[in-house]
């Protein structure tokens, strides 16, 4: 059976969830999904050869940083007490992602070291971005969500005045550019208008010469033919 032909969005889609994201990496905990669903601040990669999830990076200021336990090489085991094995990045990040404020349950285990020494650990983090994090451990959860909300409406209004400020210089430069085309059109205008003037004057007076010229010579002949031939 011949394979459906795939929309290029769809093709996009699974190729970042299959290739990109198992070969490069992960931003599986924390991303730009909305300030509805934020993660714990934790880069995870997916490791083909075992199928671990491998911590490669840690957002500064998260909940995952701040804790100072988690590094970089850490395997995810489970999440809220259920294995990671068999999940992809895709499955992950919608496990570690929720309502900032909200706390999810890692175990992990720290494979730095010989085999002998892996030590496990379970830490219980906090949801949300860096900003959502500082302003929970100054003003309290429900404070730090109402903050977070004002700080991501006052970004989102400076970056919409950003573009229209912007589409406004745009607008400005268009305006003074047709302004000048105008003028200069102007000035072409009455320049050629000048032209005609002057062309027309010359001819004129060209005209009168000629008249001039029409009218001295009928004289010049009338005088000739009235003149009696016994003056000569």
């Amino acid at each position: 059976m011949a394979k459906r032909m795939q929309a290029p969005k769809e093709f996009a889609s699974e190729w970042l969830l299959n290739t990109a994201e198992g070969d490069v990496g992960s931003w599986s905990a924390l991303d730009e999904s909305g300030p509805d669903k934020l993660g714990v601040g934790i880069f995870f990669r997916h490791q083909p050869e075992d199928g671990s999830m491998r911590v490669v990076s840690i957002v500064p200021g998260s909940a995952a940083h701040k804790s100072g336990v988690i590094v970089t090489g850490d395997k995810l085991i489970s999440v809220d007490e259920e294995s990671v094995f068999g999940w992809n990045l895709k499955v992950l990040r919608g496990r570690l992602h929720g309502t900032p404020g909200s706390h999810v349950t890692l175990d992990m285990e720290n494979t730095n070291g010989r085999k002998e020494n892996r030590q496990r650990y379970r830490i219980n983090l906090a949801r949300g971005s860096p900003e959502f994090i500082a302003y929970s451990d100054l003003f309290g959860p429900a404070n730090a969500a109402q903050l977070d909300a004002l700080v991501l409406q006052k970004r989102e209004e400076q970056k919409f005045n950003a573009m229209v400020e912007k589409q406004l210089k745009v607008e400005q430069a268009r305006f003074a550019q047709s302004q000048e085309r105008r003028r200069q059109a102007e000035g072409q205008e009455m320049a050629m208008r000048q032209q005609l003037e002057d062309a027309q004057r010359e001819l004129f007076e060209e005209e009168q010469k000629l008249s001039e010229g029409a009218a001295e010579m009928t004289l010049l002949k009338a005088l000739s033919s009235n003149t009696p031939n016994s003056l000569w």
